[in-house]
């Protein structure tokens, strides 16, 4: 295992949450983080396009190393749909939520 690896294989450990859970959660997280760099709102298409475009680099590393066990396409686009869902969810649904919380 490379650091890469080992680095996520650690965050899981440590936190006990399952593979699933650390993709939703570390979407979200990157979201608000690329919001903050970009000075944007999380609806904005700049942080989305920043997770996901992380997010393929992670799936293309993972792929593209057999070692780590998630090199089947199915695993990746499972990973990918997790971590883009809720970026993915604010990016179509948050301007229009915020607006209604405005009125």
């Amino acid at each position: 295992m490379n650091s890469w690896q080992l680095c996520k294989a650690w965050l899981g450990t440590t936190t006990g949450l399952p593979d699933s859970t650390l993709h939703a959660v570390t979407g979200t997280l990157l979201l608000v983080v690329a919001a903050a760099l970009f000075r944007r709102s999380l609806w904005h298409w700049r942080p989305w396009l920043a997770v996901l475009v992380l997010e393929l680099l992670n799936e293309t590393y993972d792929m593209l190393n057999p070692a780590s066990g998630e090199d089947r396409l199915a695993a990746s686009f499972h990973d990918l749909w997790l971590t883009m869902l809720i970026p993915t969810v604010l990016l179509l649904f948050g301007g229009w939520i915020a607006a209604r919380a405005r009125h």
